[in-house]
């Protein structure tokens, strides 16, 4: 019997007993009348008895029959959403949930509502008032859900259900069958599981085909169950070649390290760690490797997943880093982070074996002027080059270091001072030829200090702090090399005394001028001087420019010494105009390097002249060749305003830096004064006898005038004057002197005066 036919006989009262009836057809046979005969009415009742007997055993047979529960509800005026609706229900429906009579299961609505599955009821519920309250019978009762059976278990329903309507469409009894489909629901499960298992399947497989790493599972005899794409362009192999080839043979130039993973992954279940492998072409190359264990349904090991990550890549970034953390970019030679390292491990050693090892701490000269000069660029070229040099004069085991910019470390085991000082002499060797850098010519000297374990200290910091020491003892000396000495850092304490002295003396107005003659070489007159400054301190006595000055130089006194003496010379210029003493010439004051880093440096000069009552025209001011250089584009604004101003502007110590003619006739100077290095020996050295012809041609050439300082002989003057110096300067004149001598020896006698 069809779905629909129970349904529809469970709903019409007639089809329920004859499947067969009309229910629009009248109730007696035809013809039959309400005026029969009573005999033949007693025969028809009895016939009607015994046909409606005939039907309900066939329905009950039915019922008894067919494997699907009915249920029939009449509804009236009752209210479907009462549990306590009548409603019946046939015997399968009881034996369907476990329940054997009506007393376990009454026919009532709530028997079957209240065993919904919770999840399935509100949508249950709601269909089925849809279904009866639609009075158009458009919305059909076909509803899948869940029932819950005595023992707790749930059931799949299929439920179909026809009702019986007024002539309004209301209504009037709902009927149906409900068929049993947990098998059915159970296969269908079942079938999606294993369409799902294989969507996903092979979607990890095409996963793992697009990943960028090599997928591979191997059995626990080694051989090789699963090779994805990503493993054939990684190792050569392809998938079919690779496939039941035991790893150990394909990718492992030592099978005891396979060996030793796999009892790893066997023990923890899995491991992670970075190892070579080999390429079909035989080449090796750096994997990460991460292996899991796969369990079986049992939880017994099946077999290893490794997943491989080419790290060749990470590898080169890793080394390059390390080359930046610990290598000098420019040089190549260790950095100050691994000299440390190595000075570590060098000072380990020489304690483990009782030996000694010296530092030597190395500082090119003047090299800042190059590179203020020439450019970092020529700079660097430079520092390529002399590390070049450095390195070809060194042997195994003295170790190169950049500490920073022009900064060396060489460490070495020595066995006494005397290697040490070869291994200096050969380093001050190497740069006996000049260095030549983009189109120029540079004359590099070094200066070394070294520093020997254990006699010098034994600690890294100790040895390197007093290699440095040394270093600058060396520097003050011109160069060459000096070891440490116990003295050196008892100087550096008195260095530091001396800082705060001479700045107490600034304060205290403690400090005094000098003044030296310049005098004209054709006429003998003079023709100006300069100012120097003078320390006299109670307790050390006379206190030489020579100590104090590279002192204020690294404390940043130079500028408040700077205004200083600026403010003292035009005091006493101003007292000499108040004496009537004539003063013939300018007279030079020095400016230092730092106070051109003053952006207000002209118009502090200016506003200090301005304020002694002073002109500019009776100053020239003198700054030194290399002091000009550390900054040359600022140097020529400031001397383009002082110059403007009314002063005379002049280079100090001429010839000993590295300026160019291109910024010498950019600079508005008036006058070069030669450095007094190269007046000294120029009589006996011909070397030095042609720089001082070079400056006077190149200053006359320029339009400049030429004084040479250090002139200590007649033959010196005259030398001079014959090559056609302008003015000098010298003890062969006059040693510095204070002011009222000074005033006596060369003011009352006015400028006429000569020697």
């Amino acid at each position: 019997m069809r779905e629909h036919d129970k349904a529809a006989m469970a709903a019409d009262p007639a089809r329920r007993l004859d499947p067969d009836a009309n229910p629009d057809r009248g109730e007696g046979p035809p013809g039959a009348g309400g005026d029969a005969p009573a005999g033949a009415r007693r025969h028809d009742d009895d016939a009607l008895r015994a046909r409606i007997e005939h039907l309900q055993c066939r329905f009950d047979l039915i019922i008894q029959a067919t494997s699907d529960a009915l249920w029939d509800l009449e509804l009236g005026d009752r209210d479907v959403s009462d549990p306590e609706c009548p409603c019946w229900f046939s015997d399968q429906f009881r034996r369907l949930l476990g329940y054997a009579t009506r007393e376990e299961l009454p026919d009532l609505l709530g028997s079957w509502s209240s065993r919904l599955h919770p999840d399935d009821r509100a949508r249950t519920l709601s269909a089925f008032a849809a279904h009866i309250d639609d009075r158009g019978g458009l919305t059909p009762y076909d509803l899948t859900y869940r029932l819950r059976r005595r023992d707790g278990g749930y059931r799949w329903i299929r439920a179909l259900g026809r009702t019986q309507r007024a002539p309004d469409g209301k209504a009037l009894r709902v009927a149906g069958a409900m068929t049993d489909i947990t098998d059915s629901m159970v296969l269908l499960d079942l079938k999606r599981y294993a369409e799902d298992i294989a969507t996903r399947y092979r979607d990890q497989a095409s996963l793992l085909d697009k990943t960028t790493d090599a997928v591979i599972v191997r059995g626990l005899d080694g051989r090789i169950q699963f090779w994805n794409k990503s493993a054939e362009r990684m190792y050569g192999w392809s998938a079919e070649e690779a496939t039941g080839r035991l790893a150990a043979e394909l990718l492992y130039a030592d099978r005891i390290v396979l060996e030793d993973i796999n009892g790893h992954i066997l023990a923890r279940g899995e491991w992670r760690g970075e190892i070579r492998h080999r390429r079909k072409d035989g080449t090796t190359f750096p994997v990460e490797v991460h292996g899991t264990l796969v369990l079986d349904e049992a939880g017994e090991p099946k077999s290893i997943m490794v997943i491989n990550t080419d790290i060749t890549q990470r590898k080169a970034a890793e080394q390059k880093i390390r080359l930046l953390a610990m290598y000098d970019s420019l040089t190549g030679l260790p950095n100050r982070t691994l000299c440390m390292e190595s000075l570590g491990r060098a000072l380990l050693e020489a304690r483990v074996n009782d030996g000694m090892l010296a530092v030597l701490f190395m500082d090119l000269n003047r090299f800042k002027e190059i590179n203020d000069t020439r450019g970092h660029g020529v700079g660097d070229q430079v520092l390529v080059q002399v590390t070049r040099r450095f390195q070809a004069v060194l042997g195994a085991g003295e170790t190169l270091s950049r500490l920073a910019g022009d900064e060396f470390i060489v460490a070495t085991p020595v066995l006494d001072r005397a290697t040490a000082v070869d291994v200096a002499e050969r380093l001050q060797g190497a740069l006996t030829e000049p260095v030549a850098a983009a189109d120029h010519t540079f004359f590099i000297r070094v200066s070394i200090g070294i520093a020997v374990y254990p006699m010098d200290g034994a600690s890294i910091d100790d040895l390197l702090g007093r290699a440095d020491i040394a270093m600058y003892r060396a520097k003050r000396g011109g160069g060459g090399h000096v070891f440490y000495r116990p003295e050196m850092s008892d100087g550096l304490a008195e260095r530091m005394e001396l800082a705060k002295d001479l700045a107490r003396a600034l304060n205290n107005d403690e400090l005094q001028l000098y003044y030296q003659p310049k005098i004209d070489l054709e006429s003998g007159a003079m023709v100006g001087a300069e100012a120097l400054l003078r320390w006299y301190d109670a307790r050390r006595g006379w206190v030489s420019p020579v100590d104090f000055i590279p002192v204020a130089e690294a404390r940043g006194m130079m500028a408040p010494l700077g205004r200083w003496v600026l403010r003292e010379a035009c005091r006493q210029m101003k007292a000499w105009q108040g004496q009537g003493l004539h003063f013939p010439g300018r007279l030079a004051i020095n400016l230092a390097a730092q106070e051109l880093d003053d952006g207000t440096l002209a118009g502090n000069i200016v506003d200090i002249v301005r304020a002694a009552d002073l002109t500019p025209s009776l100053f020239e001011l003198e700054l030194t060749e290399s002091g000009l250089m550390g900054n040359v584009e600022r140097a020529i604004v400031v001397m383009a305003a002082l110059k403007t101003a009314g002063f005379a502007l002049s280079i100090d110590d001429f010839g000993t830096g590295y300026s160019s003619l291109a910024y010498l006739k950019r600079l508005p100077v008036d006058k070069l004064k030669i450095d007094i290095s190269f007046v000294r020996d120029m009589l006996n050295d011909r070397h030095d006898r042609t720089i001082v012809t070079t400056i006077l041609g190149m200053a006359h050439n320029l339009g400049l005038s030429a004084i040479a300082e250090g002139v200590e002989r007649a033959e010196q003057a005259e030398a001079l004057r014959a090559m056609g110096c302008d003015e000098a300067q010298g003890y062969y004149y006059g040693r510095p002197q204070p002011p009222a001598v000074f005033a006596r020896t060369w003011l009352a006698a006015r400028a006429g005066s000569s020697r």
